[in-house]
């Protein structure tokens, strides 16, 4: 079955939510580092006119200020979005999964296609998901205001004497406009931002159409739509995953191979009794 005329088919419904709430969040993210900046231009002018050790310049103080307004503001929106994200968007990504697979599962001719329903199985997952995909973005909240404080301390430090780094060595030590990863590497917030939301929404919607799979169809194979070169496992995985067929078990070890990936699960019920179904293998 085919997407009714009108309506978006599943990937550009998750494009839409993807969009909307990544706006918001760079919107979020550019007030700060504004903020940022007019922080550094007012110091790097008051140490121009003279410093006078131990107090900290008016305009410092004012850009300071309007700075600790922009942190708060952070992260009051941006903690608002997560919750957002994870009560509403992710629900309708696990929705659109589950959807466009009832919707596209290859059936026996005697069978029904249901409908989608939020059963206590459906409930249950979207439940750890969410939980999930809402902690890792707030870790990344909490860290940003961190770094956020931690950066406004180091000015008012700064701006009580005449040798402490300049503004370029603030800057370079406090990046707002960066995310930094486990490893240590620093990644673009706006970079992270899109690879972050646009694996979770996949994810989350790939999770919804293989539990749709074999709590709502009994359905033991999934058919894989995947761009041209994605490899299964990863990327570069020789093993292509497009237009193959998948257990369902092992289609959940793997519902992305990476960030930004374009995978999709038609589920098969009608090859349940079909025992010479191999993984990999083309339909």
């Amino acid at each position: 079955m085919t997407t009714p005329p009108g309506e978006p088919t599943r990937n550009e419904a998750l494009r839409q939510l993807i969009r909307a709430a990544l706006e918001q969040l760079e919107r979020g993210w550019t007030r700060l580092t504004t903020a940022q900046q007019t922080v550094l231009r007012a110091l790097a002018g008051a140490r121009r006119r003279g410093i006078r050790p131990g107090s900290v310049p008016l305009a410092v103080r004012d850009a300071l200020k309007a700075f600790t307004t922009a942190t708060s503001r952070f992260n009051t929106d941006i903690g608002a979005l997560v919750e957002r994200w994870s009560a509403v968007d992710l629900p309708r990504a696990y929705r659109l999964g589950s959807e466009d697979a009832l919707r596209t599962a290859v059936l026996t001719p005697s069978r029904r296609r249901p409908s989608f329903d939020w059963t206590s199985t459906h409930q249950d997952v979207l439940s750890v998901l969410t939980d999930a995909c809402y902690s890792a973005l707030m870790r990344r909240v909490t860290d940003t205001v961190r770094r956020a404080q931690a950066f406004a301390r180091a000015v008012t430090s700064a701006a009580r004497s005449t040798t402490s780094p300049d503004t370029e060595e603030l800057a370079a030590a406090h990046p707002l406009d960066t995310v930094t990863y486990g490893h240590g590497a620093r990644h673009p917030a706006f970079s992270w931002a899109r690879t972050a939301l646009t694996a979770q929404a996949v994810t989350v919607a790939n999770t919804g159409a293989l539990t749709a799979t074999t709590a709502d169809l009994a359905a033991q194979w999934v058919q894989v739509t995947d761009g041209p070169e994605c490899g299964w496992t990863v990327h570069t995985d020789p093993d292509l995953a497009h237009n193959t067929l998948r257990s369902a078990e092992e289609a959940a070890a793997h519902p992305i191979a990476h960030p930004g990936c374009l995978r999709r699960f038609i589920p098969r019920p009608d090859l349940n009794e079909d025992p010479a179904i191999e993984e990999g293998q083309h339909p």
